[in-house]
């Protein structure tokens, strides 16, 4: 199962002001928890466990804003991972502090009651809105997030860097698809390696970026608003993917919905990532020993959460005949499932699946069971 939480906002939100004012670098540790980096901060005095998303303003749960007497600044729509929008509150927070350095008066948006990040286990997202004037290092080797008053405090080749393509917080930079260009944001709350968008999808299908593998119907991805509706999409190869001084091999991505295409958290796996918010730089600095050929098998049936109930979410071309997405399975390999926690399927291999082919039990349409195989492809 996928979550990917990721928030634009319609109006520009006042990052927080780091204290002290001296010169100063923070490191924050993270966790990877269901493709997710999570960190503990602690909130106007009240410790709470977020999810660390470059490609979101900071936020938080509905549940955590309680008895904390935040100032309303106003409401707000914002548009989520899948492209739905929601209306926000937009909250004064006191401070916020992480790794040794409290952010002072930032500006936070709640989420509305019941909104699927409460079911994951996080009290809410530490985002871009805080960065505007900081240098951010992520080390997936290390498992840090570091916050600098300069970039002087890191080692990288300045010469070496991407420019930041928009004025928007969120990191938007260029990448190489086989020699075309795509505009992709750094989305640390994504979990992918990368995301194509339909945008980008559309513009470049006529060209040489990939060879098309497959086409899929149902749902993927989970967003602030929800489940995203139904939907057809494409799965690709792409022969050459370059991002700055990194080149990959067969990288194999899906068509997301969102507003642009997406670098997630497998991609900082390859290499040390700077983002230089004031001087609008970014730098990549590949590690030496990666696996550039990213290719790999996946299942012809996505198996995600939805009402309490394992489902077949998503449906690759080569089980359409048997599947039109969205029934229920009640057994696999030989494990009879009813009620799911959705926390649990995240955050384990709940559903067992390993080899390269596994026995699925669904309910038809007719409600009868009905045994399928699945296969990796």
């Amino acid at each position: 199962m996928r979550f990917r939480h990721c928030i634009m906002v319609a109006i520009w939100c006042m990052a927080g002001r780091s204290l002290p004012a001296i010169p100063y670098c923070a490191e924050i540790p993270y966790r990877l928890i269901g493709g997710k980096m999570t960190v503990d901060v602690v909130l106007n005095g009240k410790a709470g466990h977020f999810i660390f998303d470059t490609g979101a303003p900071v936020c938080l749960s509905h549940t955590f804003a309680q008895g904390l007497d935040l100032p309303l600044l106003g409401s707000v729509p914002m548009v989520d991972s899948n492209g739905r929008t929601i209306q926000s509150d937009v909250v004064l927070v006191g401070s916020l502090a992480a790794g040794g350095v409290t952010f002072a008066q930032p500006q936070a948006l709640i989420m509305e009651a019941g909104n699927p990040v409460e079911q994951f286990g996080v009290d809410g997202v530490v985002g871009y809105t805080l960065f505007a004037d900081k240098v951010v290092q992520i080390d997936s080797r290390r498992q840090m997030v570091s916050i600098a008053d300069d970039i002087a405090r890191f080692d990288v080749d300045t010469t070496r860097s991407l420019p930041l393509l928009t004025s928007s917080l969120a990191p938007m930079f260029a990448v190489e698809l086989n020699g075309c260009a795509d505009t992709v944001m750094l989305d640390t709350g994504a979990g992918g390696f990368y995301d194509l968008s339909e945008r980008t999808y559309s513009r470049l299908q006529d060209s040489d970026a990939w060879t098309l593998l497959s086409r899929g119907r149902g749902s993927l991805s989970l967003g602030a608003g929800g489940l995203e509706a139904a939907s057809l999409k494409y799965r690709v190869c792409i022969p050459r993917f370059t991002v700055g001084e990194g080149c990959f091999t067969r990288v194999v991505a899906k068509t997301t919905s969102g507003t642009c295409s997406r670098l997630g958290a497998a991609f900082l796996a390859t290499g040390l990532v700077t983002i230089d918010y004031p001087r609008q730089r970014i730098y990549y600095t590949p590690y030496d020993d990666i696996r550039t050929d990213r290719y790999m098998p996946e299942w012809n049936v996505v198996i995600t959460v939805a009402d309490g109930e394992l489902k077949a979410g998503f449906v690759w071309e080569s089980m359409w005949d048997e599947l039109d997405g969205g029934e229920k399975i009640v057994e696999i390999n030989g494990r009879r499932f009813d009620k799911v926690d959705a926390w649990t399927a995240m955050t384990t291999n709940l559903a067992g699946l390993s080899g390269d082919r596994a026995e699925i039990v669904v309910i038809d349409r007719s409600g009868k069971e009905r045994k399928l195989s699945i296969f990796r492809e």
